[in-house]
């Protein structure tokens, strides 16, 4: 038993050294371009300096600290990078977005190309506006001390920046499709930050075994700890780990393969921690979001073609809601859900739209038929609808729920292609087949698949062995529970959706 915690802690180790290789090598790059945009503002400010009395006075903006702010600045870099915060600077840039208000205060500094990103909060109706024109506002100069809630995004930020690159410079020019990733990918590592966290925590309360043996799982999933003697308690919590629909759950359900959603990191409310959100650690990463999301405002989706507007507003479904809930937190029943779905806005080109209007109006064909002109649905309709819908976006869309598929990141080129796998690996986690003959499919498919709405439970069981590969343990599965005595046949039952807060995340 020694033996193989001393195996667990060693692929920890190996683990996290290979992932501090990486980070000292992004590092480097860094502080090359750190060092190299230090001289270039050295060089332009020495120009800027009047060339009468160099050697009686010393230049006007000259700072003893400045001397040392390269060596100051390289031990923060790698104190970043042994913390991970400084993992995804390579996925994430920062801007000085040129419609962006400075504080009148800040004036002053002006020239400096260095400037505090401010998000512009936003009046918004929450009954009926689901299309709103965006109207800045700020703090006042000097606040009341009436108190007023706050969410994570409006966390105060040091003034004290690195200086921007190039490409953080020309975010503003990124292309929508490569902006929505970017959000997505930001997103998902806050999540993961925050599941390490809570882990981490609950780690601490434990022995050391328990905690290399959970470290050595998660940092690399190739090793696995064998052990003959394992408890029942701790087999279902494997089981459930590689069971995220818990189909497996039944006795009598037939064990398979359940494709890659058995690797998925499952996220769940514990995990979303409020204080862990506003807590410093976090700072850098929501700050990233926040300007990523702010750069939505000046996307352009006119020259997009349908495929990369498709990918686009998945995306963005996605961000919306993951967004809200690090806003406003996870709802306590269904309806709070629904309500918070239609908080969570986001502003696509100046105008801000939920995510309710994202699903129906954009991804989806409008739920009525009869819609006036003038109504603001279809305005959202008439802005940004797609030319036709795509069925295959109901495995797509995740809205925090256990039923919900996984989460996914989709790009403009090939959209289509990674709908299709989207609906295959969702499939092959989530339909229930047993050896007493009953195949159960989740509800997921009835109440969003349209050309469900009044079919049998024998055709959709139909349609999904059609998407099955033929070669697949689900699909030979299925057949085999349809062969023999027509008085045999098996009895086809629905998964109940499932409104548990639950996020499947890939690492």
């Amino acid at each position: 038993m020694q033996v193989k915690e001393m195996l667990a802690e060693l692929a920890m180790v190996e683990s996290e050294i290979a992932r501090l290789e990486i980070q000292i090598t992004q590092l480097r790059k860094d502080l090359k371009i750190e060092q190299q945009h230090t001289t270039k503002s050295k060089q332009w400010s020495s120009e800027q300096q009047p060339q009468t009395n160099n050697n009686n006075k010393p230049p006007l903006n000259w700072n003893p600290i400045s001397k040392t702010t390269f060596d100051t600045k390289a031990l923060h870099f790698i104190s970043k990078a042994i913390k991970g915060d400084y993992a995804l600077n390579h996925h994430f840039k920062l801007d000085n977005s040129k419609n962006n208000e400075l504080d009148p205060r800040d004036a002053k500094d002006s020239h400096h190309p260095l400037h505090e990103v401010k998000l512009h909060e936003r009046s918004v109706s929450r009954k009926s506006g689901l299309l709103v024109a965006s109207s800045p506002l700020r703090d006042p100069r000097h606040p009341s001390p009436k108190q007023r809630e706050r969410n994570p995004l409006d966390i105060p930020l040091p003034k004290s920046m690195p200086m921007l690159t190039q490409a953080e410079e020309n975010i503003q020019n990124w292309h929508p499709n490569k902006l929505s990733e970017s959000i997505m990918k930001c997103l998902n590592f806050i999540y993961v930050r925050l599941l390490r966290a809570s882990r981490t925590m609950e780690l601490e309360k434990s022995g050391p075994i328990s905690r290399s043996l959970h470290y050595s799982s998660l940092s690399s999933r190739s090793f696995r700890v064998e052990n003959g003697l394992n408890s029942s308690l701790s087999a279902h919590k494997e089981l459930r780990q590689q069971d995220p629909y818990g189909i497996f759950e039944n006795e009598e359900s037939i064990p398979r393969d359940i494709g890659p959603y058995k690797n998925l990191v499952i996220f769940t409310s514990t995990s979303m921690d409020p204080k862990s959100i506003s807590s410093a650690t976090f700072i850098p990463l929501m700050r990233k979001l926040r300007v990523l999301m702010s750069n939505l405002q000046k996307v352009d989706l006119r020259p997009l073609s349908y495929q990369q507007k498709l990918a686009f507003w998945i995306n963005m479904y996605n961000a919306c809601i993951m967004n809200g809930f690090l806003q406003y937190g996870v709802p306590s029943s269904p309806e709070k859900l629904a309500t918070l779905m239609n908080k969570a806005m986001v502003n696509i080109g100046g105008n801000t739209i939920n995510a309710q209007a994202i699903d129906h109006y954009i991804l989806r064909k409008p739920m009525s038929i009869n819609i006036e002109d003038d109504n603001k649905e279809a305005i959202v309709r008439k802005l940004y609808g797609l030319e036709s819908s795509e069925p295959n976006v109901t495995f797509a869309l995740c809205c925090g729920t256990r039923s919900s598929p996984a989460v996914r990141i989709y790009s403009g080129e090939g959209v289509v292609a990674e709908l299709e796998r989207s609906k295959l690996e969702y499939l092959q986690a989530s339909v229930v087949v047993t050896s007493s003959k009953r195949v159960a499919v989740p509800e997921l498919l009835i109440r969003s698949l349209p050309e469900f709405s009044s079919a049998d439970m024998k055709t959709v069981v139909e349609w999904v062995c059609h998407q099955l590969p033929t070669s697949g343990s689900l699909r030979k599965s299925i057949v085999e529970c349809f062969r023999g005595h027509p008085k045999t046949q098996p009895t086809i039952d629905t998964l109940s959706y499932d409104f548990e807060f639950q996020y499947l995340l890939p690492l």
